[in-house]
């Protein structure tokens, strides 16, 4: 017999109930206990929290961390999120046959009693597998949006994946361009695993990364939010995540930087750079995945996880990917603007011309 309780707080009896799924649950490293609670406690927004413990008699099944927030009186069903999350999902029991028709029925449920209290259900960054697991909660009425990519190192051989994935002009360019990257012999990569001791670093990057999207006129963030974000989660998260920051420097100058996630043998790529130098033109970020890949292989890393994106080298370094939804749901008449803003976010971000003229239009030319 499978039940549910909605939780409406972090209290100690869901810190409880959720240290239960760190281990032989599957989920990614953003469901963690201690990332869900640094969101909720960074975040004005997240006051009205609706997390979803489903349970086959006293064991827990799946744990969905939902909440209602408010967008313009707006009030909206949406998975508990923020620019530090890449994927919205469930935590999920390995073992239970969620095809079942009682869980799909009871999903239903959940999802109709939640309804009640909100005017529309907006759920975005939905993966299509969680781990090696399809996500459950996924059905016909969530629509495609993105992919997700992946390189997985398992039998991984670098120089077969590189011939299979250039042609002879790309790497006659390589070579032209390593070239000149590596005149010199004043090449050095650093891996750093992160702490509140070399934090300033992790502020470095994000404000560089923020000036290069203010200077493309392309999508940012809350520099100081996140900030606090990241801070708040090194301060908090177990032994079992680590922070690393990558760093590429040509005679002593910080050329490219990549800073990832470390998370039962997966590397998740979360923030990367290429500096503004005259270095630029030789594509040392291209160069800085090399050597990530080969440092990832060392260190008994399984899988590289680029998360979402239509950025092109995701799927030129990938070797799996996998589809990411999107779900709304309008539920009456007070969540009409909403509902119609969303369906033409998603459509336009389908044309690449019309995505930059909403863009320039929402951050300005």
């Amino acid at each position: 017999m499978i039940h549910y309780k909605i939780f409406e707080d972090l209290n100690n009896d869901l810190l409880k109930e959720l240290g239960k799924v760190k281990n032989d649950y599957l989920f990614h490293v953003f469901q963690l206990p201690e990332w869900l609670n640094t969101i909720v406690n960074t975040s004005r927004e997240y006051k009205n929290l609706k997390v979803v413990v489903i349970y086959e008699k006293k064991k827990i099944i799946l744990v969905a961390p939902l909440c209602i927030y408010n967008v313009h009186g707006c009030k909206e069903l949406r998975w508990i999120s923020s620019d530090t999350i890449d994927y919205n999902n469930a935590i999920i029991s390995k073992s239970f046959n969620f095809d079942v028709i009682d869980f799909k029925n009871l999903w239903k449920e959940i999802i109709d009693v939640l309804s009640k209290h909100c005017d529309l259900i907006f759920f975005h960054k939905i993966p299509e597998f969680i781990e090696f697991k399809r996500n459950p909660l996924i059905n016909f009425n969530y629509k495609n949006y993105q992919k997700s990519y992946q390189l997985i190192l398992n039998n991984f051989n670098y120089d077969v994946f590189y011939n299979q994935n250039n042609n002879s002009k790309s790497k006659q360019t390589d070579r032209r361009k390593e070239k000149k990257l590596y005149d010199k012999n004043d090449i050095k990569y650093f891996y750093n695993d992160i702490n509140l001791e070399n934090f300033y670093l992790i502020e470095e990057l994000i404000n560089e990364k923020i000036t290069h999207y203010k200077n493309k006129k392309e999508k940012t963030f809350d520099f100081k939010n996140t900030l606090i974000k990241y801070n708040y989660l090194i301060k908090s998260i177990g032994s079992d995540v680590k922070f690393n920051l990558s760093i590429l420097k040509k005679d002593g100058r910080k050329i490219s930087a990549i800073f990832g996630a470390i998370f039962k043998e997966i590397y998740y790529y979360l923030i990367p750079i290429t500096y503004n130098t005259q270095f630029k033109k030789y594509s040392p970020g291209r160069f800085h995945i090399v050597n990530l890949i080969k440092w990832a292989a060392k260190n008994n890393i399984k899988i590289i996880d680029f998360t979402a994106g239509d950025e092109i080298y995701k799927s030129d370094w990938s070797n799996s990917s996998f589809n990411m939804f999107y779900y709304i749901k309008l539920n009456n008449l007070k969540g009409l603007l909403r509902f119609f803003f969303l369906i033409l976010y998603f459509k336009l971000r389908k044309n690449l011309l019309l995505k930059k003229i909403y863009q320039l239009i929402k951050y300005g030319f």
